[in-house]
């Protein structure tokens, strides 16, 4: 009798750690008031949907916003229309862009979202943003919720006209950084390390496209660093390529899978009022096991793509 209580009570304390967490990517909120609506939308879908799919974090995956001028803002717009997530109890997780960068208003995003990364710091556990080398403002920072090891890498290039990924391996860059922080971060379940970049961690081995992502041998270094730890990442979520997909990372001689990276499309229509789809993808974080005696020891998550245009 005893026992099976011990046991409903362990149950329960896992189900209380179940939780969802939503991603955006690419608003472009310079685009125009279109983007800017769809933008809002999503947010709104987002926030009327938070008790029924149990959303409690949103990732907006770069591409946010850009330029402007001392009256025009574009950063600040953005910034305006994602804050009612925190209202609503459900704070937002802001990452730069390779728009960001080229623009050169990836300062202007450290600096209007600052805020929010404070904001960040006192609602999860762990929160760390890197220094970083002086003028390059890279964005990195990681923290820990629910069991889960988020990581938000910055390896967008700095070299003008460059709008793909480098692996920053200076001292104080983003290669080190990432190194450290998988090494060192709790791992109290297996595939309990989620990466979000903006420009997915994958290559396609066709050097015309891989200089909108990786080079082949950064590529190549970051499977092998990360191939002793496929046990401990699940998953990669970026935007960039304005689409819904998914790539299977492999590395090792058999080829073992490491992790899943996963692409959303934009939140706007694009071409202007061709796809009338306003995406936004949500996952179900350890979901209600589908098999009598689950692994315990396995994060697991479950994949939701919705249209939240009206």
């Amino acid at each position: 009798m005893l026992a099976g209580l011990l046991i409903l009570l362990l149950a329960a304390a896992g189900r209380a750690e179940s939780f969802s967490f939503a991603i955006l990517a690419d608003p472009h909120v310079p685009g125009g008031d279109e983007n800017r609506q769809c933008l809002q939308r999503a947010v709104e879908w987002i926030i009327a949907n938070r008790e029924d799919k149990k959303i409690e974090l949103v990732f907006v995956l770069g591409d946010i916003a850009w330029g402007g001028s001392d009256t025009q803002r574009p950063m600040a717009d953005a910034k305006a229309i994602l804050d009612p997530l925190n209202a609503a109890g459900i704070p937002y997780v802001p990452v730069p862009g390779d728009n960001e960068v080229q623009s050169n208003s990836i300062r202007d995003f450290a600096e209007t979202f600052q805020p929010q990364f404070e904001r960040l710091a006192g609602l999860v556990e762990n929160f760390s943003k890197a220094a970083g080398p002086e003028g390059l403002d890279l964005q990195n920072f990681s923290f820990d919720y629910k069991g889960c090891h988020f990581i938000c890498a910055d390896f967008l290039s700095r070299q003008k006209g460059h709008e793909g990924n480098v692996l920053h391996a200076m001292e104080g860059g983003t290669w080190p950084w990432f190194q450290q922080d998988i090494e060192n971060c709790p791992k109290p379940k297996k595939e309990n390390i989620i990466i979000l970049t903006h420009i997915g961690l994958y290559t396609t081995g066709v050097p015309i496209l891989d200089r909108f992502l990786f080079t082949w041998n950064d590529m190549k270094k970051i499977k092998d660093f990360l191939l002793p730890y496929r046990d401990n990442v699940a998953d990669n979520y970026a935007g960039h390529v304005h689409q819904n997909w998914q790539s299977v990372i492999r590395g090792g001689p058999l080829l073992a899978p490491i992790y899943t990276s996963w692409m959303t499309d934009e939140t706007w229509f694009s071409p202007p009022g061709y796809d009338k789809e306003i995406t936004v993808r949500w996952i179900e974080v350890q979901p209600e096991p589908d098999q009598p005696e689950p692994d315990t020891d396995v994060i697991t998550y479950r994949q939701h793509l919705e249209n939240a245009h009206p």
